[in-house]
């Protein structure tokens, strides 16, 4: 290895990764840790994207029903509002029978 002879660290630690690799029984037990540190990432990326993912499809959900709720104070009839929205008839009502502002935030969250 070229580079192992112009620096030193990287010498000694070639020498360490040879020797090492040379014990059958050591060199399992890097591959098994090595394995479950990337299983590790893995699961930890993927939980992650998948939380990432649904506090983005709340605050959407939230955002529609704000908007049902500013649609409803202009006095847009419930049908249009759940077409402008998206949302159901039941909820358009809810929302519009909802005097407290503050359940909106949770509702998208039952």
């Amino acid at each position: 290895m070229e580079i192992a002879q112009t620096n030193p660290a990287i010498a000694e630690a070639w020498e360490v990764i040879q020797v090492l690799s040379a014990d059958e029984r050591v060199r399992a037990l890097a591959e098994a840790r090595e394995k479950a540190r990337m299983d590790y990432e893995d699961n930890y990326d993927g939980a992650y994207r998948e939380g990432e993912q649904k506090g983005r499809q709340e605050g959407r959900q939230e955002g529609l029903y704000i908007a049902a709720r500013n649609a409803l104070r202009k006095r847009m009839s419930h049908d249009d509002v759940a077409d402008l929205t998206g949302l159901s008839i039941e909820e358009v009502q809810r929302i519009a029978s909802d005097r407290n502002p503050q359940t909106f935030a949770t509702q998208g969250r039952r």
